[in-house]
């Protein structure tokens, strides 16, 4: 590629990863990144965790960064001519470039309508925040039972608040599985926390008094503040007019190009969800690093050495006690083999086959047992027969 200007909307966790691999391809030309926050690019795991506790100062999630790039932050991009190969920003200017790397991410879902009746945690300024109003309230209530919503309730008893989490289907269930979710669920029974599951839905009540209602009306919780942690939306707004391929989220080859010198990494990729399945995006923190490395080497022209898909995803979350890291396919399905360790002591080594023929590696976990994170993929690629 001649490129001499990439210009990286998004100035989060890939951008900057998309960033570091362009230079490390070798690529000597100028890279201008956009953010629309106004701090520099930070990593987002630690907010629910130490950030949130006080065990980790919010200035200790700060990326740094030695990309030797142009850092704009305060400023959106608000549309794209890709005829002219220009991002139109926010404050009426343009920028032009050679190549595209969009990874503008994700915005927090919300429940209602009234953003002063729920607070979400996905932005630095929401985890100060949040931080901020547990100083002085007694209970919480959260909505949604997925990673965030336990981490966020986690944190929540650690500063010894009295905690409900409520949500459609148990708590973890849909991304740990039976097994794991139940380890779960009774860790944090253990910690005081009380889980509610209501399959119609869940709403947060009109009067703004600091409750969770179900669909008919029932109170389900009521609490000092309510924090809802019901997933995200990509952030692609700036995109329609653009006539690149969106569905939920940006639309990517296995390559990350959404067009000719446009790539994307991150929570705004759009990937397919398998047969009879919608798209589907995966924002974890792992994906975005992988995902960045292939955007990078496709926008120089280069071959990745890998392509979406080809390796397990690292996940990983710590709630109530349990430090739980895993590989492969979510939710694992069927019995795991216990490599070592004990389920029943809370610290286990464990593996699933594929949960089909058709799918290429299993799923591995490590539960409050130490091991690395690459000898934990290869155990997910290649899992030992029961």
């Amino acid at each position: 590629m001649t490129a001499r200007r990439i210009v990286v909307v998004g100035a989060s966790q890939a951008g900057c990863a998309t960033a570091s691999a362009l230079r490390r391809f070798g690529f000597d030309g100028v890279i201008t990144m956009l953010g629309d926050e106004h701090h520099p690019p930070y990593t987002r795991p630690p907010l629910s965790k130490g950030v949130l506790t006080g065990s980790e100062t919010a200035d200790s999630v700060f990326l740094s960064s030695n990309a030797d790039i142009e850092l704009h932050t305060g400023v959106a991009a608000v549309g794209l001519d890709r005829d002219r190969q220009r991002v139109r920003l926010d404050d009426g200017e343009t920028i032009g470039y050679d190549g595209l790397v969009i990874a503008t991410g994700a915005k927090a879902r919300r429940l209602s309508g009234q953003p002063a009746s729920e607070i979400t945690l996905r932005t630095l300024d929401d985890a100060v925040y949040l931080r901020e109003c547990l100083d002085s309230v007694c209970s919480v209530a959260v909505a949604g039972g997925g990673f965030l919503g336990m981490e966020v309730a986690s944190s929540a008893a650690t500063l010894g608040k009295s905690v409900t989490v409520v949500d459609q289907i148990t708590p973890l269930a849909g991304r740990l599985g039976p097994l794991l979710s139940d380890m779960c669920l009774t860790a944090a029974a253990e910690k005081g926390v009380k889980i509610l599951v209501s399959p119609a839905g869940v709403r947060i009540a009109n009067d703004a008094a600091g409750r969770l209602q179900a669909t008919d009306g029932t109170t389900l919780a009521e609490a000092d503040i309510i924090v809802t942690a019901i997933g995200d939306v990509p952030n692609i707004e700036w995109l329609r007019d653009s006539e690149l391929p969106l569905d939920n989220g940006v639309i990517v080859d296995r390559a990350c190009q959404a067009a000719p010198g446009i790539v994307a990494a991150g929570d705004v990729v759009s990937l397919p969800g398998g047969p009879g399945r919608r798209r589907a995006r995966s924002p974890h923190w792992s994906n975005a690093l992988s995902q960045a490395t292939i955007a990078a080497a496709t926008l120089l022209g280069c071959t990745p050495d890998s392509k979406l898909g080809s390796t397990p995803s690292f996940f990983w979350t710590e709630v109530f006690g349990l430090r739980i890291r895993l590989a492969g396919q979510l939710p694992p399905v069927g019995e795991p083999t216990v490599a070592d360790g004990s389920i029943e002591d809370r610290r286990a080594l464990l593996v699933w086959p594929p949960a089909d023929p058709e799918t290429a590696f299993g799923t591995a976990a490590a539960v409050n047992y130490p091991i690395s994170a690459p000898k934990l993929t290869k155990l997910a690629q290649h899992p030992p027969e029961h």
